[in-house]
């Protein structure tokens, strides 16, 4: 019995019956072969060092072996119904496999296919993570102390290439933080160190890295000065244009990860990028145990604003200018900024305090507004700029122009209430000039940069 009957295939009857006029349905041609069946010796890859695998076909009218072109490690050789594959060593770490097809002898038509796998010589490799952060420090003339973070799987040893600069531990292993301590510089001369962090696991990422300090020059014992009034001594403009050059101070580089942030590791800051030797800087005074570490950052916004997440009593902020010469004492000097909580759990207040000499001198405590059911629109916004001038004037020579802004109470800003635990999803805005604000938003720009200037 001939296995079609005329010269149309089965593959032709869909497009036939499309026609105007069919063929007669005794004319059409139907496959009359057998679909066949395989039977493997064995359901697992041949190995890596290379093997045999029996295959018999059942069920099979005269049939041939159909290789990939691409699958030159492996055989065939045929004896009836039974198929044997040799492979040659797979010498990759990946698995190799080769799809095998039994054709029809007579219609040369595909009557069954399965494939043949090969594992890998070895499992690809696991590397253990290993990094530090941030990649550079900028330390103040009279800071004594910087931290960096180790982000670690692996046993590692710390080696400072100043000996003024002096790492504690010398070495660890696991996740950890390395302490930096240096004296203050009284020179006139920058001073620099490279901290090398590194591990002899063979598994690492990465064997190495090195950290750069620089620790600025001291002004003490120059003459102080007094600048003219309208001197600005730092400027900083947070827009979307911006959000690179605001991250320079390693404000993002801590890891979501890291147990300390928002803290002081690597004494993150948000650098004047306008004017001046300036810096916006956070530190974490509480304690954030409880608070999922994926919560607790400082970043830079997609309009160029610094935000903090997680404030709580006892963490404050700074904003200062540093300058070549001591500022003397009469000077007054003022700072404008706005301040904008995105929800009403925010800390409401704030004590503003300026340095004086070595001493710290209370202003007055600022309080900010959130309203819980306003529209959010420019008549009656939720969130709220709070916009803040604070006016400093020396009784003493001072090393820098310098505010800070302490935390108080756990109040939330909406209604003045007592918070018992800290909320992960409310963030403190630095509000800048948005440079690509809507009409709608259009009540959320800032008409002035942060700035320190000279009053008199």
């Amino acid at each position: 019995m001939k296995k079609y009957i005329s010269l149309f295939l089965c593959a032709f009857m869909a497009f036939a019956a499309c026609q105007p006029v069919g063929p007669d349905p005794d004319e059409q041609e139907v496959y009359q072969g057998i679909k066949a069946s395989v039977e493997m010796s064995s359901s697992d890859p041949i190995p890596a060092e290379g093997g045999s695998l029996v295959v018999t076909v059942n069920d099979s009218p005269a049939f041939t072996v159909s290789l990939p072109k691409t699958a030159t490690w492996l055989s065939c050789s045929q004896s009836d119904n039974v198929l044997t594959f040799t492979a040659s060593a797979n010498k990759s770490a990946v698995l190799r496999y080769a799809r095998v097809s039994i054709i029809d002898a007579d219609l040369k038509i595909a009557i069954t296919n399965f494939e043949v796998i090969q594992s890998g010589t070895e499992k690809e490799a696991v590397r253990k993570k290993f990094s530090v952060s941030p990649d550079s420090i900028e330390a103040k003339a009279d800071d004594t102390q910087a931290t960096i973070n180790v982000n670690s799987e692996v046993v590692w040893k710390a080696v400072s290439n100043n000996t003024a600069f002096t790492v504690s531990p010398a070495q660890g292993s696991g996740d950890g933080t390395i302490t930096v301590s240096f004296p203050a510089n009284t020179t006139d001369q920058v001073v620099t160190a490279e901290v090398t962090v590194s591990t002899d696991d063979a598994d690492a990422v990465a064997s190495s890295f090195t950290v750069s300090i620089k620790q600025a020059a001291s002004n003490a014992g120059k003459p102080a000065v007094k600048p003219a009034p309208g001197t600005v001594l730092a400027e900083w403009l947070f827009d979307t244009d911006q959000v690179d050059a605001l991250k320079e101070g390693g404000i993002e580089s801590v890891s979501a990860e890291d147990d300390n942030a928002p803290g002081n590791v690597g004494n993150p800051y948000v650098p004047s990028n306008v004017s001046g030797n300036g810096r916006l800087e956070y530190y974490n005074g509480s304690d954030k145990s409880s608070v999922p570490t994926s919560k607790r950052k400082r970043r830079i916004g997609e309009r160029g604003e610094p935000c903090i997440y997680c404030c709580w009593e006892g963490d404050w902020f700074t904003w200062t200018a540093e300058l070549d010469a001591p500022l003397a004492a009469g000077t007054k000097f003022k700072l404008n900024f706005v301040l904008r909580p995105s929800s009403e759990q925010c800390m409401k207040y704030w004590k503003c305090e300026y340095l004086d000499g070595d001493k710290w001198v209370e202003l007055e405590t600022i309080s900010l507004d959130f309203h819980k059911d306003a529209e959010g629109t420019a008549e009656d916004p939720k969130q709220i700029n709070c916009f803040i001038n604070e006016t400093a004037t020396l009784s003493a020579d001072t090393p820098r122009a310098q505010f800070r802004f302490t935390c108080t109470q756990n109040a939330q800003c909406g209604d003045g209430s007592p918070l018992s635990a800290i909320n992960t999803k409310y963030v403190l805005r630095f509000a800048g000039k948005w440079s690509n604000a809507s009409e709608e938003n259009k009540y959320l720009q800032v008409p002035e940069n942060p700035r320190i200037v000279v009053v008199e």
